[in-house]
Parts: C-alpha cells; structure tokens; sequence
C-alpha cells in the first residue's frame, strides 16, 4: 500500500498537467490563477478529519496539514502529517511517529527531461500533450471529464481512476472532491472553504525536532518514470504506445470488487504497469 501511494503520487505530478495544457512553453511550469490560497477539507469514511492546503508563489510552493482518526477492523489510528512541496523536494512528515523523508520533486525532474528536448522535440511534445493528456485517465482504466461540476464557484474537471474520483478546479489540479473506494478502504475528502490570498509562511516551515531522511527509491522511480513519459511524449507514435498500456492497466484498475465496490490495485501489480511503460519506452 506505501508503495502504491508513492506510484500515485509520481504518476498525479508528471502526467496530470498534460490534461491542462495551457500557452505555457512547459506544462509542468504552469502557474494557477492565484498566488496564494488556502483550502480546508472535511475527511470522512475510513478516516474522519480535516486536512488543509496551504498554496504560494502560485503553486511552485505548496503545505498539506492532515488529521484524522483511521479505523479499521474495530481499532482506530491517530494520523497526524504533513507534505511540505516546494521546487526542489518533497517532504513528508509523520508527527505520530516523530519521523521525516524527503524526495526530489518528481516535477523538477520532468522540467529537466523536457529542457534537454531539441526545438523539434518539445513541438512534438506540446503536439502530443493535449491528445494524451486527455487520456491519461482513460490509459489506466478511467475517464476525465471536462467542466464537469461547479464547486464553491469553481469549475471542476472530473477524472475517475484506480477506485478514486476526483474534481479538481479546471486547468489547476488542485482537488476539491476526492471520493476513493479501493482494496476495501473508503474514503472521502470534501473542500469546505477556498481563501484566496491567504498562506502563512510558518506552514512552509519544517517541523523542529525531525530531520527528514532521503529516500533514495523514490527519487529513483520519479526520474525512472519522468524520462519513460518524456520518451513516449516525443515520440510521434507516443499516443499509440500509451495505448499498448491500457490492457494491463484497465484490467486491474478497473476491476470492482463484487463486495464492496472497491477497485482491487497491489503494489506488485503497479510495479507491473510500470514496467510496461518502460517496455513500450524501448520498442
């Protein structure tokens, strides 16, 4: 399951701004429509909560604060984090535990394939960005919608993936609904509140009294996977091979539980799928 987080969250940063490809010269450069926001979140389900989202600098920088009670099986567990993203690193701190670990930013990498691209490259690249970006979702099993609903005035895009549905606000990808049933965990996070112009520079602070450790495997899987995607982005046949990914992919990530309705998705079985990336890279 912590790895399965890990492959989630790489895949969200390199592959989501391709379905909002905007004027920008590089997807993953793009700035939201607000320098600073912050947006507080219910959670419900497995986990009861709050979570809150601090931006900055217009999303270069951004602090998610998350507390919740997770209960399973009759036994309850305190969750008490915090994910610090700034340019460079990603950081991720687990207050219970007094522990720390640190990563390059996945997106830092895919910025740095996408600099190392010829001028012919990256017209490929922003040719191919919009037609893949828009099935992404659909290569691993799910569908994404355009302005599909309005929350708290905002536009949202609707992408149904791997057991989860998420409505971000248009051409952004920040979540404002996430409602997730998978390996018989449901979960479900609701924004209550968007404040424009607001994040306090203390929530970007690390916490005192944890040194954060790096995590060698998750810098490794976030260059592995930014120079794979890269690769298929310039290719003039990238659409078709993102193709070659689907069967996989679909059969395990849109496979439901006939119990509970959760999409059934191991860490072995994402280790698969991204080695079928790779494979469709050297064909």
């Amino acid at each position: 399951m912590k790895k399965m987080q890990t492959v989630l969250t790489i895949i969200a940063v390199l592959l989501l701004p391709l379905a909002a490809v905007a004027s920008e010269n590089n997807p993953w450069e793009r700035k939201l429509p607000f320098e600073k926001a912050t947006i507080q979140y219910t959670l419900s389900g497995t986990e009861n909560g709050t979570e809150a989202l601090y931006i900055r600098d217009y999303g270069k920088e951004s602090a998610t604060y998350h507390k919740g009670v997770n209960t399973m099986m009759g036994k309850s567990m305190q969750i008490d984090t915090i994910n610090i993203l700034n340019p460079d690193w990603m950081y991720t701190f687990d207050l219970v535990k007094k522990t720390g670990k640190k990563s390059v930013n996945p997106q830092k990498y895919m910025i740095e394939e996408y600099n190392k691209l010829s001028s012919a490259e990256k017209d490929q690249v922003m040719k191919n960005a919009k037609e893949m970006g828009v099935n992404v979702t659909s290569g691993m099993g799910g569908k994404l919608e355009i302005n599909a609903e309005k929350i708290l005035g905002y536009d949202c895009d609707r992408a149904t993936v791997m057991g989860s549905t998420v409505y971000s606000i248009h051409e952004t990808g920040i979540p404002l609904k996430i409602d997730t049933k998978i390996m018989g965990i449901s979960m479900q996070k609701a924004a209550t509140e968007v404040k424009k112009g607001s994040a306090d520079a203390k929530y970007f602070e690390l916490p005192a009294g944890i040194t954060p450790q790096v995590d060698p495997e998750g810098d490794a899987m976030a260059r592995s996977m930014a120079q794979q995607t890269m690769t298929m982005l310039k290719d003039p046949e990238g659409a078709k091979k993102m193709g070659q990914m689907n069967p996989m992919l679909r059969q395990k990530a849109g496979k439901n539980n006939a119990q509970d309705g959760s999409s059934e998705v191991s860490d072995e079985e994402l280790e698969q799928a991204m080695k079928a990336m790779q494979r469709t890279r050297n064909k």
